[in-house]
């Protein structure tokens, strides 16, 4: 009897102590944001983001979700975790696993030359498909080589995939070195591939990445963005002015033609960190497909290539199909940012920790645009990583 009421005793006392340990934890979470939701707010205060998404997600659960500012500056329109961004160049992740999904098919290959789909473009024989995925078939971006003084009235124009291959053709198919020998970020392969998937699948890009991506895994809020449809909790987008009353001008008009299968993509935070949950996952691609993804290229001679950062040094690039996989604080990372006229993005999951964490801001920044958002783009990841490896 006596081990017995002492057994029952423990007990009692487990399940009472069992609230306040879970009260504990709870509290100990909703601390490690704190620091987060001060550096958003000082972002917004500052009058360098209208509003900014945040999502964390960790071991499947949804740990952090948040929006801050406006999602409208004019009609003043919070941002919330339901608001609908462009994603820019996290995109070209998005359009990799689409060619990745027809080489399943047996409907592309590898190594298969740019000619078997576009017979005609400039050097389409020396250009491969896993060149193109992965920024190394030595063509440039024809965002840079579009004189500036026509780019905003090129950008405007809705165009066919026709008359995007003529654009592509005249400013973006020159070589900047032989396929293979380098490595240069190139949004005009990643366009190329958006009619790869066009030409293999019998689709249009749009209705191909519906079908087969945004429909089954459930992100019912990305899609292939078309300024004409109307998008419930759709997102404006602005870029910096500090002489305007509000510090902001609405961004440039363009057609999402213009940025094709480089970086087209609506979607929210909480979307992102589903979709890298489901592709990391194993749930898009078969295994030897998602392996090929992510391993880093390397170039005709078996080695990395080389890329100079900003302190002017030589380090390697571990980059693979359409996505980064370079390791950050020692820790295996997946990621990729975008940045598009009006907004900018992030999203990065720590395989090992099972954390994804995923930004978007609804401003291209003007002068302080994400590429070069300086300390606090920089600042704001950092404190979001380490808040969410606490949580």
């Amino acid at each position: 009897m006596d081990l017995n009421r002492r057994a029952s005793m423990a007990g009692m006392l487990a399940a009472l102590a069992a609230p306040t340990l879970a009260a504990a934890r709870a509290a100990r979470t909703a601390g490690s944001w704190t620091p987060v939701e001060a550096a958003a707010r000082k972002m917004v205060a500052g009058r360098l983001v209208p509003g900014l998404q945040i999502c964390v997600r960790k071991r499947g659960a949804t740990v952090f979700s948040r929006g801050f500012g406006q999602a409208d500056v004019e009609t003043a329109t919070p941002m919330t975790p339901a608001s609908v961004c462009r994603i820019g160049s996290v995109s070209k992740q998005f359009t990799a696993a689409g060619i990745l999904l027809l080489v399943q098919d047996g409907k592309v290959a590898l190594d298969d030359p740019l000619s078997r789909f576009l017979p005609d473009f400039p050097n389409a024989e020396r250009l491969t498909i896993r060149r193109l995925l992965s920024h190394t078939a030595g063509l440039g971006n024809y965002t840079e080589t579009t004189p500036p003084e026509l780019i905003w009235q090129i950008a405007r124009t809705d165009r066919d995939t026709a008359q995007m291959l003529e654009i592509m053709r005249n400013v973006g198919a020159k070589l900047i070195f032989e396929p293979g020998t380098n490595y240069r970020y190139s949004n005009t392969g990643f366009v190329l591939l958006g009619v790869v998937i066009e030409k293999a699948s019998g689709q249009t890009y749009r209705d191909f990445l519906q079908a087969r991506l945004f429909t089954p895994l459930g992100l019912s809020h990305t899609a292939v963005d078309d300024v004409a449809e109307i998008v419930p909790n759709r997102a404006a987008g602005y870029t910096d002015d500090p002489k305007a009353p509000s510090g902001f001008d609405n961004a440039s008009f363009t057609s999402m033609t213009y940025p094709g299968g480089a970086g087209a993509l609506r979607s929210t935070c909480e979307n992102l960190c589903g979709w890298h949950e489901a592709l990391l996952g194993g749930k898009v691609l078969q295994p030897a497909m998602l392996k090929a993804m992510l391993t880093p290229i390397t170039l005709n001679d078996g080695s990395l290539p080389l890329q100079t950062n900003r302190k002017g040094e030589r380090t390697p690039v571990r980059y693979g199909f359409g996505i980064g996989v370079n390791p950050v604080d020692g820790r295996e990372a997946v990621s990729h940012g975008g940045s598009i006229q009006g907004f900018g993005s992030f999203l990065e999951t720590l395989p090992a920790e099972r954390t994804t964490m995923a930004l978007i801001i609804n401003s291209d920044g003007g002068a302080k645009a994400p590429a070069s958002f300086g300390p606090s783009w920089a600042e704001l990841q950092k404190v979001l990583r380490a808040a969410a490896l606490a949580a």
